[in-house]
């Protein structure tokens, strides 16, 4: 098979690698189509690789792709939920740019007949972390279980993968109302949004203190807010809006200590932690079994069959970017060099 490795450069050299055999519990995937996801470029760039992924200790790949939807070619001793043939979309910590992948259990799910292989793979790490941030961090009220109470939630980033995901969950799980904070993308936001429950959308390019006042007028305390950019001026910027008591912000990177406000309980829901063998926080130590992640990751997923399956949830925007696996190093660079707006990039290569 043909798979693309990716240089420090973002450049691709193509290879010929052997068809991947699945572990006993996972799926070897015929890739239809992948995505291109923003930690892709990074992981490349061995400085903020080893800042982002250093710590980790799970394989690092030279092809990092993580989203792939395709037909299932051959499964694993211990996988009972999936055939040969079936339809199938899948996130892994890396190996997806490439004519097949694996695919573990715990993340690839069903696709329903009407969804294509071009939407499927639009979900993936995204709608996950999404996932990640707003149940396992902020602790907010899943969409089986919705929000009785008015719950407001304030999303940094809301036009991204992460962003627009975690909004589409928000409004699925009744938390309203959303403020929502977008640059290019603003417009794009206001769509998702639910007016009549008090979601607003604030364009960041107006400078902080707008955003600041315009998040205090929606939500004064602002208590839950997911930052799905989680650089250091989102950080700072959203650490700044007064009254900081009881603010829980979720990141989607590892902070840098100097921007965060001592008083606010921060987490980070860092999707790639998905792949350690290993929970320091779980009950024995180092040793524990990184078993709740994975339950996580496949609760989610099946949701997501479920609302897809009944027009719950609409897929990232998407550009089909020409070409082979030669042209993931554009989608990179573009990614790398912030040309990309409310648009996720995948390629076809079936």
């Amino acid at each position: 098979m043909k798979e693309a490795l990716v240089q420090p450069d973002l450049s691709v050299r193509i290879i010929e690698s052997p068809i991947p055999t699945p572990g006993p519990d996972e799926i070897t995937i015929q890739v239809v189509t992948l995505g291109i996801n923003p930690i892709d470029w990074k992981a490349a760039d061995p400085q903020v690789a080893n800042a982002l992924l250093g710590m980790l200790k799970a394989k690092q790949y030279a092809n990092p792709g993580k989203d792939i939807a395709g037909y299932v070619h051959s499964v694993g001793s211990n996988v009972q939920e999936f055939k040969l043939g079936d339809r199938v979309a899948s996130t892994n910590h890396g190996g997806g740019f490439a004519e097949y992948a694996i695919g573990p259990g715990f993340t690839t799910y069903l696709l329903p007949n009407h969804v294509s292989f071009e939407e499927a793979v639009s979900y993936g790490l995204g709608y996950l972390t999404a996932a990640l941030n707003l149940y396992k961090e902020l602790r907010l009220s899943e969409p089986w279980n919705p929000a009785t109470e008015t719950t407001p939630l304030v999303i940094y980033g809301a036009s991204s993968t992460v962003g627009a995901f975690a909004v589409k969950l928000a409004r699925l799980s009744n938390i309203h109302p959303i403020i929502a904070v977008a640059g290019r993308g603003a417009g794009f936001v206001s769509s998702l949004l639910d007016s009549s429950k008090g979601d607003v959308v604030i364009d960041y390019r107006k400078g902080s203190e707008h955003v600041i006042s315009e998040i205090q007028r929606s939500d004064p305390k602002a208590q839950n807010v997911l930052d799905a950019i989680s650089i250091p001026e989102s950080i700072s910027l959203l650490s700044s809006i007064p009254d900081p008591v009881n603010r829980q912000m979720s990141l989607v990177l590892p902070p840098e200590a100097p921007t965060v406000n001592p008083r606010i309980n921060i987490t980070v829901s860092f999707a790639p932690l998905l792949w350690e063998p290993n929970d320091p926080s779980g009950p024995d130590g180092e040793i524990t079994a990184r078993i709740a992640l994975k339950a996580f990751a496949y609760i989610t997923f099946r949701y997501l069959v479920h609302a897809q399956a009944n027009h719950l949830i609409s897929p990232h925007p998407c550009e089909v970017l020409p070409g082979g696996l030669e042209e993931i190093s554009g989608g990179l660079k573009n990614l790398r060099d912030g040309k990309n707006s409310a648009r996720k990039y995948i390629l076809r290569i079936t």
